[in-house]
């Protein structure tokens, strides 16, 4: 009877720690599923499991897989990246309105007035003209310079601009999908000032639009004046662009300031010509309006 009785008391006394081992190891799982959902997770577990196993070889290997995905990560990041700017800039640079509905410019109208080292002003007819337009409060969305025929034909391209979605690049009157186009003619500008200048700008043909630029222009546009702030890394000599950044950086090569007058600029940042925007270029003293 005694001997029951103790057997009895030695299975309840350890009933309970039976019942802690078991939530120990079932804790144990879940966390080790939940960490094994990691690259870093896994090899920890490897690192963990080899320590009591001793199989090195295994999980040595399986250690340099996870390492493997670990470097691969931040390419495939920048891809992902990539392709959703890619998407917006596809999005963006769609027509608002159907082509055959609007007016448009006339190319034989325009070459018949452009010289050499002339900026065009543009009102386009895609969203991110549109937008544009609104953040900047301005009739102009986009600011190119022309540069002369770069070949032969009825229609040649001779327009360089920074595009969203193509980066730099060299197109036809044809194809500036504008509204309205108003040219404006640098005052003083010679034909030797005027070959350096476009020889610099067809140089910059291929580089890429510089988002972060655009950017920051945009913050300061949107944000309180006492919170406006540009930062340092934009700066001039990279080889990314945005369409304005691309003429200044052409006219300020051969000496011409594009400050805008102070008291009539968006921003309110003479001597700033950072933070251009294509509504201030009409603003510049050293142009004259010749079109448009």
């Amino acid at each position: 009877m005694s001997s029951d009785r103790s057997q009895c008391d030695v299975s309840v006394q350890a009933t309970p720690t039976g019942d802690v081992a078991i939530d120990v190891v079932t804790a144990w799982m879940r966390l080790s599923v939940a960490v094994a959902g990691y690259a870093a997770g896994r090899i920890v577990l490897h690192v963990l499991a080899m320590a009591g196993d001793r199989c090195v070889r295994f999980h040595c290997a399986g250690i340099v897989r996870e390492l493997r995905l670990l470097v691969a990560a931040p390419s495939l990041f920048s891809r992902a990246q990539r392709y959703l700017l890619g998407a917006l800039a596809s999005y963006l640079v769609q027509p608002v309105q159907n082509p055959q509905s609007t007016s448009g410019v006339d190319p034989q109208t325009l070459a018949s007035v452009l010289k050499r080292g002339d900026v065009l002003l543009s009102d386009g007819n895609t969203r991110l003209s549109s937008l544009v337009k609104r953040v900047t409060r301005s009739p102009w969305s986009h600011v190119s310079l022309y540069v002369g025929p770069l070949e032969d034909g009825p229609d040649p391209r001779c327009v360089v601009e920074a595009d969203v979605a193509a980066g730099v690049r060299s197109i036809r009157l044809s194809e500036l999908n504008a509204l309205q186009v108003r040219v404006l003619r640098p005052i003083g500008l010679d034909d030797a000032a005027g070959g350096q200048l476009t020889t610099w700008v067809m140089s910059r043909i291929g580089c890429k639009y510089d988002l972060a630029h655009a950017w920051a222009i945009c913050r300061k546009l949107v944000l309180p004046l006492r919170l406006r702030s540009v930062p340092d890394t934009v700066v001039f000599g990279a080889r990314r662009f945005i369409c304005c950044s691309l003429v200044v950086q052409a006219f300020a090569l051969v000496g011409f300031s594009m400050s805008p007058q102070a008291e009539r600029s968006r921003l309110n940042t003479a001597g700033d010509q950072r933070c251009l925007t294509p509504g201030d270029f009409e603003r510049v003293p050293v142009f004259q309006v010749i079109h448009g």
